[in-house]
């Protein structure tokens, strides 16, 4: 549910913004509301673990490294002068992309608490 409502919201902010501005920055909003919406759900809703300063750094950094393939999609469709509607579909490479970033991260954490215990 967190994952699917978060594709479904990002897709929609980026296309409705890549109307009224450039595809590159319609999709840098886009996936920092995207981002903060993960950040405060994923690790507890998703993956039942619990977001900790290190886990925060590494969600972050993949989180900026999966921007940066976005980025690079929307960027192609501007230059090949697709669509806005278009810009949506850069979630189909992020969504997977954040999914198992989220799942590396938290599910590491949930290994060494079972273990610790």
């Amino acid at each position: 549910m967190v994952g699917g409502s978060n594709t479904a919201i990002t897709a929609a902010i980026v296309v409705a913004l890549s109307f009224v501005l450039p595809g590159t920055v319609a999709f840098t909003i886009a996936f920092a509301l995207g981002v903060v919406y993960s950040l405060l759900l994923t690790g507890r809703w998703v993956f039942n673990s619990h977001l900790n300063v290190s886990r925060a750094l590494l969600f972050a950094g993949s989180y900026l490294v999966i921007y940066l393939c976005g980025l690079g999609f929307v960027a192609l469709i501007g230059l090949v002068h697709g669509p806005p509607w278009l810009n949506a579909a850069s979630v189909l490479l992020t969504a997977p992309l954040s999914f198992f970033a989220g799942r590396f991260i938290f599910a590491r954490s949930n290994q060494r608490q079972a273990i610790s215990v």
